[in-house]
């Protein structure tokens, strides 16, 4: 499909529909002055490494996110507001939890058990965790850096891409003071459906406990513990819960606990003064977020104060800090959703409904049925607290003089310092004290971490012009980065009393104790020339060389190269000539090719390390002896290497009313670092190795539209979607396959395989095809049943009406055997994000959507929420659509085919029995548990009015503006779960897509106000 556009200066010209979309320009007449370029978008700057750069001077690839753009959300920090908005930038946030954190990758990450992390450079310095400590109103603009021509500069650290952030600076001028504050009222976007009628419940609950043999322990419990002796007692079974459990009131968990409403309080206080040669700049910002849960909550505080001067005339100085600290408390033992989607909804003939909920019912299930693993979270959000309290300090100075023609030295220092200290309690009520009163007890835990860093790079800038077309900006520097960290960790048990908890340690015992201390540095040279003919050719040349400690001599150094070339089209004489400039005003290709590097690996990996321990003698203690570590070191690890290719085109059009650009990538990693398996004669059990290699290969694309102006009304669109594909290119000699298992058999366990020629992220694990039906056997005289002839057969045992069938996987093509095959891939096909902002004389409406196509989540959830124990509650889907083996005629199990039928009517469509069987085939990674992650959120709403200047000028205001807004206002997609954006397992990338039981994500209604004065 194409558009074609007509305009008296152009006779005619065809563009592909998707550039324009079907809205753009429709509405009014492409203005005469089209073929003047906008000021603006010629002007404006982005940050790259060591320097800044005109957009229309650009080489690399670079996404920028503007302070407009993030000021349009608010956010407890920055990753909230900067998800969605750049191309290739991929923000997963863990959970809903507050403080919770999320998984950062650009274009896929560049390594396979390593981290994937981007490095953050803030005002020019390296700051690890920046989007998480950043006040985002303190952020100026944020510039994602992906091709090897912007984050070569950085070599060693750049594989994984680099976040470039500046910071709010002081301006020339009068004083200006704003205060914002936002209040947010957040709810449980979404409750899973679980069984919630007594009757059901109980008539499960009974067909349960007969197949395992415990009928007597559910009598107990829903039965008044009538003796499973009585007589009548099975026939008359189902008539008792009829009679007792008709219309009985049941408990529902996910609104007990999480039903009711978290609120986030925000207050951000800053002001700017300058003169023509100093200006200076200081805010604060306090954030108070509750969560949906009891005792969680999260506390943020922020200082930050900079300045900048002239001293004297080609003498400039600035000074940039900040402290913040954050309290994070995670009340409770919380481990998941499951702990209250798996509650009893009723008390049974034991306990009323306010006392299942108040009180600590674990020992009673669990005396009934040692299966039993989900205590009261109620009660365990009281009984099991915890708190981290982290505090930063960062500092950071520079000094730049101006010296012979067109020369700057530069010379700038940073010091960071971090503290964290973090605690949990568990007293008398708590599950741990619970089930091992005499081990464990009442128990706490006690760390402290403590870290340190600083940063010195000194830079030499050459900048001139020859014969007006000749550009050269030319940069040569020099850098070293050290940080170190120590901690150590306190387990304490068999507390006698929880009165003081651990503010009197001294009646405890010692469980465990630990401590660690590390450090790293690194050295670097780098140097780089961007060279301008005639705003027309552009080349840029970088190489930078690092000395990391982290590697033995033998490789300590490595050398990362790049270039990059562009060519604006749109300026040479026989365009600008040509009446195509009236509608493509603006044409740039760039090409880039470069050389980055990781040392993201712990320290010290090139060293055989040793502890101490003790050796008893003659029985007796106190003999200190040094042991080896099962790691052994290799004094011949190198650099993981990235060799990256991009081609991208600028496109502007309509006098920039539209903006597109377009991105390949083709990034090859090599000798990466991972842990190999030795043999157990070497008396060693593994060694980091560089092993493998892997390539991340897509496209992207990034459109700005300018879809309606005039004098009162303004339309534009922003618009990014990016596609990524890893391939696995070799691994380890003789080996063409490694294994990621995530969670654990009750907890939902799937398989991820990293398979030479694959892609990461595939699931692996037994297809699921629904249950054996009566069509399946045949019945024998003596009653037993016989599998039919072609029917799949189960890896062990004979199967029965009502088991679940796994696809065949042996040669035969007649049994399952329990063969590991492909079940899922969870890497999106798609992801990206659209916004719209309208504007009307004083008001404003801006529209955020984001969205991922394709990527399958492996639900463990849903997984952990399979039977497997008596009195748990299960989702509605399966409580009143499981197979029935208990017929309600005599209260017992029946092999009749022809009953079976009668009591399963539609077969097909029916879950798995309840027999012993299935209680340990739920544990198999399944197919079933897969589900398309495709979602698209309405992930933000704002609608804002700012007050008349004429009625502001009266209260000495300059500008007020207020709004509401609607935070995850809806996700349409077909996963079952609470949130389709997932990714509970974290530390290695190969591992997307798991989502267990993790913190409901909430949608929040936000209040707000900007005023400046």
């Amino acid at each position: 499909m194409s558009l074609i556009i007509k305009h008296k200066n152009v006779k005619r010209i065809v563009f592909p529909a998707f550039l324009l979309s079907s809205h753009l320009l429709l509405a009014q007449q492409v203005p005469n002055d089209s073929t003047k370029i906008s000021t603006k978008d010629i002007d404006e700057v982005v940050v790259i490494g060591y320097g800044t750069v005109k957009k229309s001077d650009l080489t690399g690839s670079v996404s920028s996110v503007s302070a407009k753009d993030l000021a349009a959300t608010p956010a407890m920090n920055a990753l909230q507001a900067l998800q969605g908005r750049a191309a290739g930038l991929n923000i997963v946030t863990a959970s809903g939890a507050p403080g919770a954190t999320a998984n950062v990758t650009i274009r896929g990450g560049a390594s396979i058990t390593q981290g994937t992390e981007p490095l953050y450079i803030v005002d020019g310095f390296q700051l690890d965790n920046a989007l998480n400590v950043i006040n985002p109103n303190d952020i100026e603009s944020i510039d994602v850096l992906k091709g090897a021509s912007a984050i070569a500069i950085y070599g060693a650290r750049g594989s994984n891409g680099i976040i470039v952030i500046k910071t709010k600076g002081g301006k020339k001028g009068k004083t200006i003071i704003n205060y914002n504050n936002f209040t947010s009222f957040d709810t449980l976007s979404k409750k899973l459906d679980m069984l919630s009628n007594a009757e059901d419940y109980v008539k499960y609950q009974y067909e349960m406990a007969n197949l395992a043999g415990r009928t007597a322990q559910w009598s107990n419990y829903f039965d008044n513990n009538l003796a499973p002796e009585t007589p009548g007692f099975h026939t008359g079974v189902f008539n008792r819960i009829d009679e007792r459990y008709a219309n009985t009131s049941t408990l529902d968990w996910q609104e007990k606990m999480l039903g009711g409403s978290g609120v986030t309080t925000n207050h951000n206080f800053n002001f700017s003064v300058g003169t023509e040669k100093t200006q200076a700049f200081v805010s604060y910002n306090y954030n108070k977020q509750d969560g949906l849960l009891d005792n969680f909550s999260e506390t943020r505080n922020s200082l930050r104060a900079n300045i900048k001067s002239e001293l004297y005339k080609g003498i400039r100085v600035d000074f940039n800090s900040v402290f913040n600290t954050n309290s994070l408390n995670g009340g409770g033992a919380y481990s998941g959703m499951k702990k209250i989607l798996l509650q009893p909804i009723i008390g049974g003939t034991r306990f009323s409904l306010n006392q299942l909920f108040n009180t600590q019912t674990y020992g009673d299930f669990a005396a009934l049925d040692p299966s039993y693993d989900t205590e009261n979270p109620f009660i365990e959000l009281q009984a099991s607290t915890s708190n981290a309290r982290n505090r930063n300090f960062v500092a950071n100075a520079g000094v730049e003089i101006d010296f012979l023609k067109n020369f700057t030295f530069r010379t700038a220092g940073q010091y960071n310092w971090r503290n964290v200290k973090s605690t949990s309690f568990s007293d008398e009520n708590s599950r741990a004290n619970l089930t091992d009163p005499t081990t464990t007890g009442i128990n706490g835990k006690i760390g402290n971490s403590e870290s340190y860093g600083y940063q010195i790079t000194n830079t030499v800038t050459y900048n001139n012009t020859f014969g007006d077309k000749h550009k050269i900006n030319a940069l040569i520097g020099q850098e070293v980065v050290y940080s170190q960290s120590e901690s150590n960790n306190l387990t304490l048990i068999k507390f006698p009393f929880p009165n003081f908890g651990l503010d009197d340690i001294s009646t405890a015992t010692v469980s465990d104790k630990s401590t660690d201390r590390s450090s790293n540095s690194l050295l670097s040279y780098f140097g780089r020339v961007n060279y301008n003919y005639d705003d027309r050719y552009l080349l840029t040349a970088t190489i930078r060389r690092d000395g990391s400690s982290k590697f033995g001599p033998n490789n300590k150094w490595g050398t990362f190269p790049s270039v990059a070339a562009a060519w604006r089209a749109s300026q040479e004489g026989f365009w600008q000539n040509s009446k195509i400039t009236n509608v493509i005003n603006d044409l740039k290709f760039r090409f880039e090719y470069g050389v980055t590097g990781n040392n993201d690996i712990g320290n010290n990996l090139f060293l055989t390390t040793y502890s101490i321990t003790d050796y008893p003698m003659n029985n007796t203690p106190g003999n200190p002896v040094y042991v080896t570590s099962s790691n052994l070191g290799n004094p011949f690890l190198r650099w993981e290497e990235m060799k990256t290719t991009n081609v991208g085109v600028d496109l502007g059009l309509f006098n920039n009313r539209i903006k597109l650009t377009s991105e390949w990538y083709n990034n090859i990693v090599d000798g990466m670092l991972m842990s190999a398996v030795l043999p157990a004669s070497s008396g060693y059990s593994k060694q980091y190795q560089n092993i493998g290699s892997m390539r991340n290969r897509g496209i992207e694309f990034t459109l700005n539209t300018i879809n309606l102006k005039s004098d009162d009304f303004r339309w534009t669109t922003d618009f990014n979607i990016g596609h990524n594909r890893s391939k696995v290119l070799s691994l380890e000699k003789g080996r063409d396959s490694r294994t990621f298992s995530v969670g654990s058999n009750r907890a939902g366990v799937v398989t991820y395989y990293a398979t030479v020629g694959e892609q990461l992220g595939e699931m692996y694990g037994y297809v699921y095809q629904g249950i054996y039906t009566t069509d399946d056997f045949t019945q024998n005289a003596n009653g037993t049943l016989t599998l039919k002839d072609g029917v799949v057969k189960p890896a062990t045992g004979t199967p029965k009406p009502g088991d679940i069938k796994f696809a065949a996987d042996n040669e035969a093509g007649d049994q399952f055997t329990r063969k590991m095959v492909k079940i899922g891939d969870a890497t999106p096909d798609f992801i990206g994000g659209i916004s719209n902002n309208f504007s009307y004389k004083g008001f404003d409406l801006a529209v955020f959507m984001k969205f991922s196509v394709g990527g399958d989540v492996y639900n463990a959830t849903k997984h952990s929420l399979s039977p497997y124990a008596l009195f748990q509650n299960v989702p509605s889907e399966f409580g009143t659509n499981f197979y029935h083996l208990i017929d309600p005629n005599t209260g017992q199990q029946t092999m009749n085919l022809a009953r079976l039928k009668e009591l399963n009517p539609n077969e097909d469509s029916r879950l798995w029995s309840l027999s012993n069987t299935n209680t340990q085939t739920i544990t198999y990674p399944s197919s079933y548990y897969v589900e398309d992650g495709s979602y698209l959120r309405i992930a933000q709403l704002t609608l804002g009015y700012s007050l008349p200047k004429s009625f502001l000028r009266d209260i000495m205001v300059t500008n007020a503006r207020i709004y509401v807004t609607v935070n995850n206002l809806a996700t349409i997609t077909g996963y079952s779960g609470f949130d389709p954006e997932v990714s509970a397992a974290s530390g290695v990338a190969v591992t997307p897509g798991y989502d267990s039981s993790t913190f409901p994500r909430s949608r929040s209604y936000v209040l707000g106000i900007n005023l400046t004065f």
